[in-house]
């Protein structure tokens, strides 16, 4: 910023203007003649600290801020008409951002700046021949030009006045368009600044989306509104677009299973990122707990969708658990699936009591046996490790003894699991059976019992 009178502009006509300009930029020339003035003069001969030094230095950036500024005006002006002539479409590039980036090297980011600050100066006179007469720097007009109106326009100059970017940036932050300096800001305006590493790919995507949402609502938008935008579509399940099945998205299970099963070993497949890739039954029997299920695909024609759980159902239990996992101490509510206690395959039913809500990291330790889960929604859910320790307890030495029968309880269920059952079945229908036979019962009766609980009607 050069040195000189308060920033307080009175907007004349714009042959004025310009005049005022030339004046500035012929100010920090040098008399003719004068060699110390000329940026291009050798500096290398010059001792440290000689006055001639630092004047040539000092009046040859001078000098090139002045140019800077009237180039940044002309640019502006440019900048409009270029828009309006849509030059970008007639050089071949898809839009005007990318005409800036290749063709004049500005960034997405600086290139909306720029064009956002051009598109300002002809509502804002005073700002623009502030910047025109090198008053203000660009950086500043940048920031000036978020906030000031017709009316609010000089008060904002004669704030800026003698201040630096850094301190600009912080008078503006917490206000909105129209808000005088004085204004006390607004907390929910008051914006953060987050660095983000993206590859060229996902640039370009984002691009693509913020140009689709701009043409949606028909006006610019910065990038809070495109980030709000791209969360609100997102948490809503694509903006809240019914699904096929008629169902609203946002009340949508987290897994869509397209099954492909070997009729004689009942081996399952799924399709990842272009791979196919032999899924485990525990694994099958974890996604099939809360999903949407497409059936076939290699039918002569589509199977109508099905759904593991009722919509209703499913709302109602994400409703009673707050949508966040239940297991003590899990405050997880993003990626969760509704659970079923007792599986299906046992004969569990979809009870709403029976059923609830997990985050993918515990359901997957239930159903592969590293979490016991016993109960009911209505008188209590009870976890607990594999080996009998009370859910989140360390091991230790001195540890109470297990249970009374926990110990053969962990016996059946690991050799369910080595006849084949999943773990959730097993540990499932080691519970059912413990239950019939009581706690007294040996080890032989509870294994018996829980071989009839694993051959339950499904």
């Amino acid at each position: 910023m050069l040195d000189g009178a308060p920033v307080a502009v009175e907007c004349g006509d714009e042959a004025a203007a310009c005049a005022a300009a030339a004046c500035a930029a012929a100010a920090v020339e040098a008399a003719p003649g004068d060699e110390a003035a000329r940026a291009d003069a050798p500096l290398v001969d010059a001792e440290p600290g000689d006055a001639a030094d630092w004047q040539v230095a000092d009046r040859a950036l001078r000098r090139i801020a002045a140019r800077r500024a009237a180039l940044d005006i002309e640019e502006a002006d440019w900048l409009l008409r270029g828009l309006a002539a849509e030059v970008h479409r007639h050089r071949g590039f898809a839009s005007f951002a990318e005409y800036l980036e290749r063709e004049l090297g500005y960034a997405p980011h600086t290139a909306r700046d720029r064009v956002r600050v051009a598109q300002a100066l002809p509502q804002l006179p005073a700002t623009r021949a502030a910047l025109q007469l090198g008053m203000l720097p660009w950086s500043a007009v940048r920031e000036l030009t978020r906030v000031a109106t017709a009316d609010t326009e000089q008060k904002w100059l004669d704030a800026a006045a003698n201040r630096t970017v850094r301190e600009i940036e912080d008078a503006v932050r917490g206000r909105r368009p129209g808000d005088s300096p004085d204004t006390p800001p607004a907390p929910d305006a008051r914006t953060q600044v987050m660095r983000m590493e993206l590859a060229p790919t996902t640039v370009a995507l984002l691009a693509e989306v913020r140009r689709d949402l701009e043409r949606r609502t028909g006006q610019a938008l910065s990038d809070d509104e495109v980030q709000v935008a791209l969360c609100r579509m997102y948490l809503a399940g694509g903006g809240g677009e019914p699904s096929p099945d008629g169902e609203p998205t946002h009340n949508q299970p987290p897994h869509q299973i397209a099954i492909t099963t070997c009729a004689t070993c009942q081996r399952a497949w799924r399709d990842v990122a272009g791979r196919t890739i032999e899924i485990s039954a525990t694994e099958l029997e974890q996604a099939s707990c809360d999903a949407t299920h497409v059936g076939r695909v290699d039918g002569v024609a589509p199977e109508p969708l099905t759904r593991s759980i009722p919509p209703a159902t499913r709302r109602a239990v994400l409703r009673r658990d707050r949508g966040r996992c239940v297991v003590p101490g899990c405050r997880n509510s993003r990626h969760v699936d509704v659970h079923h206690v007792v599986p299906r395959a046992v004969g569990g039913a979809h009870a709403q009591a029976l059923l609830v809500t997990m985050c993918s990291t515990h359901h997957g330790a239930v159903h592969h046996g590293r979490l016991w889960l016993e109960g009911d929604a209505i008188r209590g859910l009870s976890f607990t490790h594999a080996d009998g320790r009370p859910y989140g307890q360390l091991p230790a030495d001195d540890a109470p003894p297990s249970p009374p029968g926990r110990s053969d309880d962990a016996t059946v269920r690991a050799t369910l699991i080595e006849l084949g059952f999943p773990a959730t079945i097993a540990t499932a229908a080691c519970t059912r059976g413990r239950a019939h036979v009581g706690r007294g019962a040996t080890l032989e009766t509870l294994m018996v019992a829980a071989l009839r609980a694993c051959r339950a009607p499904s």
